[in-house]
């Protein structure tokens, strides 16, 4: 037996150890308790390691599926607003004959445009008056029937 224990070092300190932890069985104890401890927190780790990763791997295709989805919506509602634009588009050219306006905006349109809206805002200034003319004849009118009205009550 010495001869195997001086040939295999690592099993001569394994014996002193047991040796030592049979001297001392409390403290042994406390070490066997502290050594459990941390591989049972380094087998959590690793569980939860795992799990983590094994969530993300499962989550990449159903992230990817649901991108190409997402992707594929935008561009098939761009396409659709495109061509009901074009569509909407060619029906009002081809049924009331509408001219299409160039892009760039002349400086006699932008002149007609002022005058028009001087037209617009004089013509409206003009039916404000005439609206407060007409409230004011309504307001002498309610004012004369309810003169009169008084007048029928006080002579009966």
């Amino acid at each position: 037996m010495n001869d195997l224990l001086n040939q295999n070092r690592s099993i001569f300190q394994l014996a002193q150890i047991i040796s030592w932890a049979a001297n001392h069985p409390i403290i042994s104890f406390i070490i066997l308790l502290f050594i459990l401890a941390i591989i049972g927190s380094i087998i959590q780790a690793i569980g939860r390691l795992i799990e983590s990763a094994s969530r993300s791997i499962l989550q990449v295709p159903l992230r990817l599926i649901l991108a190409i989805i997402k992707l594929t919506f935008s561009s098939f509602s761009q396409i659709s607003h495109i061509a009901i634009k074009r569509l909407s588009n060619s029906q009002i050219n081809h049924e009331h004959k509408l001219a299409v306006l160039p892009p760039q905006i002349s400086p006699n349109l932008h002149l007609e445009n002022k005058k028009r809206l001087a037209a617009i805002f004089q013509r409206l200034a003009e039916i404000q008056k005439e609206q407060n003319e007409l409230f004011q004849e309504a307001a002498e009118l309610l004012a004369t029937s309810e003169i009169e009205n008084e007048q029928e009550k006080i002579e009966k």
